[in-house]
């Protein structure tokens, strides 16, 4: 039996790159996943996991290879536990690759999904085939983050977004728009990039009813090259709203695990990014449903005259790291999964 080997490493790596094409608003609530088919340093074929629906990333792999008897000396290198279940839009994978006579499968990470979840590799191990399993699973399970939160909670990964003055930040004190003039500039070009690079790594993008109204916001990633979340326009049940309301629209009571369990079972919404409005995100935090948050802290110039400014909400406890976009801006970053954090500075608040 061969351990995981340097050439292991270097072409699971491959697939790890290969996942990270996967954009969230076309595969979402599908997770993202990247395969490779190699003999030796000899790529046969590789692919990865395009749009919900679609052929998974080791049946992309596997159209690729142009001779079929090759796959008997090969090796697959997936950054996911290969599925075996079934009940879904595609084919399990592990019969397919058990009946292609590939000898060898080397995983990334254990698939979280608990229809799956080492049965996939016990399923290819009963059938002859090696299985090795990455000595670090971490940077494998990293580009899963929403899938894993979907699967161990049933619900959308859920990233809070604003933009502020800087105030007495941390402590309070910045400025996140006006109640009575609409949008009110306070991100440059550095801030809209990494707003809309956000947007790019998420399904969907929610914001308030009252936010729709005033800002009437575009929601798309006109800023970073990548797919436009879809959009959530979420909005108290009781409120009345002209008829027939847009398909977006989306009604809510509370922030609670029932209605979000509902939006990912039935509305397949895998991951959302709430931007707003300040009353939005406020019951987002108090809720504590949150995965992770992004503040872009301004030296704005101009600001709102002091009866019209909405306060920023507070920061939550937990471990933030900041990175500075530009002489006038910088993003504070927290997120639940401290594995997940980017490099940058530290900070505990």
């Amino acid at each position: 039996m061969q351990s995981f080997s340097e050439r292991d490493e270097v072409l699971l790596r491959r697939a790890l790159l290969l996942a990270k094409r996967a954009a969230p608003p076309v595969v979402e609530p599908n997770p993202r996943v990247g395969a490779v088919i190699a003999i030796g340093e000899r790529i046969l074929g590789e692919g990865y996991h395009r749009e919900y629906g679609g052929p998974h990333a080791e049946v992309e792999a596997l159209q690729q290879v142009r001779e079929r008897s090759f796959l008997a000396q090969a090796t697959l290198y997936v950054t996911l536990e290969p599925c075996c279940h079934q009940n879904k839009k595609t084919p399990p994978c592990v019969p397919q690759i058990i009946q292609m006579g590939i000898p060898r499968v080397v995983v990334g990470t254990i698939d979280p999904n608990p229809a799956v979840s080492g049965k996939g590799i016990a399923l290819l191990k009963e059938a002859g085939v090696e299985v090795v399993l990455a000595p670090d699973p971490i940077p494998y399970r990293r580009v899963l983050q929403h899938f894993w939160v979907n699967m161990q909670e049933r619900r959308p990964y859920i990233t809070l977004k604003w933009a502020q003055t800087s105030g007495h930040f941390p402590f309070g004190g910045g400025i996140i728009g006006s109640r009575t003039q609409g949008k009110w500039p306070i991100t440059g070009f550095t801030g809209k990039v990494w707003a809309h690079r956000l947007r790019a790594q998420h399904s969907h993008i929610a914001v308030g009813y009252r936010t729709w109204l005033l800002d009437q916001p575009q929601l798309t990633t006109r800023y970073f090259p990548g797919s436009s979340p879809k959009p959530l326009v979420l909005y108290d049940a009781k409120r009345p709203l002209p008829f027939p309301a847009p398909s977006f629209f989306h009604p809510y009571e509370a922030i609670t695990q029932d209605w979000l369990s509902e939006l990912y079972e039935k509305h397949k919404v895998g991951s959302i990014l709430v931007e707003g409005g300040a009353a939005l995100l406020e019951q987002f935090l108090k809720s504590g449903y949150y995965d992770e948050v992004h503040a872009i802290v301004s030296n704005a110039n101009q600001l709102p005259p002091p009866e019209s400014a909405v306060m920023a909400p507070s920061l939550p406890p937990m471990a933030w790291q900041s990175l500075r976009l530009s002489t006038q801006e910088e993003v504070w970053i927290g997120r639940k999964y401290s594995t997940l954090l980017v490099p940058g500075h530290t900070h505990t608040i």
